[in-house]
């Protein structure tokens, strides 16, 4: 399969992916987690300075991914309305450029990034979990990609989170949920018109649980379905980066 690192899915022989939670699957999964364990470790370690030095180092290396794949698909005559980075977890990494801009200029951070926290990240966390890039080869730079590129998106709020410069309010659950309803419906809306399933809103991906919840709901109530789980995931994640917060707040005592 070496042969086949730049080609695109439709030309891939076929069976030519990594299999869900395989030892490729795994290996990456556990040094991602290793990675993120690490960094943490030795951004916790750092002067304000050198953390904010760091946290600008790693949105401009997801940057860098985004322009990375469009440009290798622009090369290979790949890119089309199908390709734009207009996934929720593409769109993270411009969300996270103004949240850094705007910690770098109020020298804090604000409310806005509980929305990199309890959406953009678990959505990321997602995806490494069920990666729609498996069709393509374990050795292909959509593979590496995918995986580098969600990672960051885990890694940057993380940090935010763990330094305690970041922590979430049940009561601002209303952010993430307005964000949602001021990118969903255009991005519907152009999946309508291009014949695109940007950010799943038109069916689910194969292997990830909104499959599953499509099979169960059936497809009239797909998206009133998808939304639900949205929320409760949010509302979850809420809850427990609060009972987080006190641990650490007793541990620190």
């Amino acid at each position: 399969m070496y042969g086949y690192f730049f080609t695109y899915q439709d030309a891939l022989p076929e069976n030519s992916g990594f299999p869900l939670f395989g030892g490729v699957h795994f290996i990456w999964i556990a040094g991602i987690a290793m990675s993120i364990f690490l960094l943490c470790k030795v951004y916790l370690r750092l002067a304000k300075n050198k953390r904010l030095q760091m946290l600008n180092a790693f949105v401009l290396l997801a940057l860098c991914c985004t322009f990375t794949q469009d440009a290798i698909l622009a090369v290979t005559g790949h890119m089309n309305a199908r390709m734009l980075p207009f996934h929720l977890c593409d769109l993270a990494t411009f969300f996270y450029l103004f949240l850094q801009m705007r910690i770098l200029r109020t020298g804090h951070c604000d409310s806005l990034a509980e929305i990199a926290l309890c959406l953009f990240m678990p959505g990321a966390v997602l995806g490494i979990l069920f990666p729609v890039w498996s069709v393509y080869p374990a050795f292909h730079y959509m593979t590496i990609h995918g995986f580098i590129y969600h990672a960051l998106i885990i890694l940057y709020p993380w940090l935010l989170f763990v330094s305690g410069n970041v922590r979430p309010r049940t009561k601002h659950i209303w952010q993430p949920v307005l964000f949602l309803c001021c990118i969903v419906p255009p991005v519907y809306l152009f999946n309508k018109k291009f014949d695109s399933n940007y950010m799943f809103i038109n069916y689910p991906p194969a292997n990830t649980p909104l499959k599953v919840l499509a099979d169960q709901i059936g497809n009239p109530g797909y998206l009133l379905g998808y939304a639900i789980f949205i929320f409760l995931l949010m509302l979850t994640l809420y809850q427990f980066f609060n009972k987080l917060t006190r641990l650490f707040q007793n541990f620190a005592q």
